[in-house]
């Protein structure tokens, strides 16, 4: 029996035949090897599932849960953590990947500062493989990491983190069953409960920004929606209340409203939505000038100033360069845009 403390790697999976086998490869192929792999196929149509299967018969750690019909992410990470023996939790998106030492690492520096869950400042995506330089492990305590996250300064999802598995089940902490934004939810509400939380910054986790069927690269109104939704039931359940972190909280909003007219000309719908958007774009103009004066960086403070002087250009103007981005990522992978 292995010394080494057990890890669960938690991955959920929809639709991802062509990036499945690379992403259950690379978590295989890390050199820590204690590890549990429950990869849960929420009903997939295509070859995923049966991908899965192949790989659990070739591998003793890998464990395979099959959802019947459709549940999205929420309940597929929650039968992961239902299902989960393991020490500590890390989740997986299944059409990303890891590098080999991305537990180890993780690992690492939930333990050294003896953490309820740790951190990743950076991680590579399709866009960017450059690695960045050493830099110390950190410890935060729960209104700084929740401030940072709320702007966000940090990324949002669960993934590219590591949770004690004893901190998740003593404070109960599940996915609500959301539309979107469930990751959000759940991570923003973990930070308040831990006891600290533990920081590096050291790219080991691949982001994958080129599947055209992911909802980070697809316009959808009702993501905006129901994010801002999302946000405003996190600010208003708020633990910790202190100045920054409301002021953190107030511009993430005021962000996924500007974010919300960019799904709404994305989508070509502003007839469709033009109630949805006059209020988008009231919102913006009216609440802009707090958000400027609260952020710190100068080149921040001139894009928000203008976005809220000028909301409607400056989402075409994102959407122009999201896309530009996109195809750019699709030709150098050589992948073909699904529309």
């Amino acid at each position: 029996m292995s010394s080494q403390p057990m890890v669960s790697v938690i991955v959920a999976i929809y639709n991802i035949e062509p990036f499945v086998g690379t992403c259950i490869r690379s978590i295989l192929n890390q050199n820590y090897r204690n590890l549990e792999v429950i990869l849960v196929d929420d009903c997939s149509t295509d070859g995923s599932g049966r991908i899965c299967d192949a790989y659990a018969a070739q591998d003793p750690r890998i464990s395979v849960i099959h959802h019947a019909v459709n549940q999205r992410h929420s309940k597929t990470r929650n039968d992961g953590l239902d299902a989960a023996t393991g020490e500590f939790i890390v989740f997986v998106d299944g059409d990303d990947w890891l590098a080999p030492d991305f537990v180890a690492y993780m690992l690492h520096v939930i333990t050294v500062t003896k953490s309820d869950m740790a951190i990743n400042l950076a991680h590579f995506t399709t866009r960017d493989a450059s690695q960045v330089p050493d830099t110390p492990i950190q410890t935060w305590s729960a209104e700084k990491t929740l401030t940072e996250l709320l702007y966000p300064h940090l990324t949002v999802g669960v993934w590219n983190k590591i949770y004690c598995r004893d901190f998740i089940e003593k404070n109960r902490l599940r996915f609500m069953n959301r539309y979107t934004a469930e990751g959000d939810l759940f991570i923003n509400t973990a930070v308040q409960y831990a006891n600290h939380v533990g920081v590096g910054c050291h790219k080991s986790y691949y982001y994958r920004l080129n599947n055209t069927q992911s909802a980070t690269t697809r316009y959808d109104v009702k993501q905006g929606t129901e994010a801002t939704q999302v946000l405003c039931e996190i600010k208003n359940d708020l633990v910790i209340r202190t100045h920054s972190v409301l002021a953190a909280a107030d511009q993430h909003i005021w962000l996924n409203e500007f974010w919300t007219i960019r799904q709404i000309l994305g989508t070509g719908t502003r007839d469709k939505n033009a109630k949805l958007l006059r209020n988008c774009k009231a919102y913006v103009r009216r609440n802009f000038w707090p958000v400027v004066v609260d952020e710190q960086r100068f080149s921040k403070k001139i894009k928000y100033l203008v976005t809220g002087l000028f909301p409607i250009t400056m989402a075409r103007l994102k959407n122009l360069q999201f896309d530009a981005s996109l195809r750019k990522d699709l030709r150098k992978h050589n992948i073909a845009h699904e529309n």
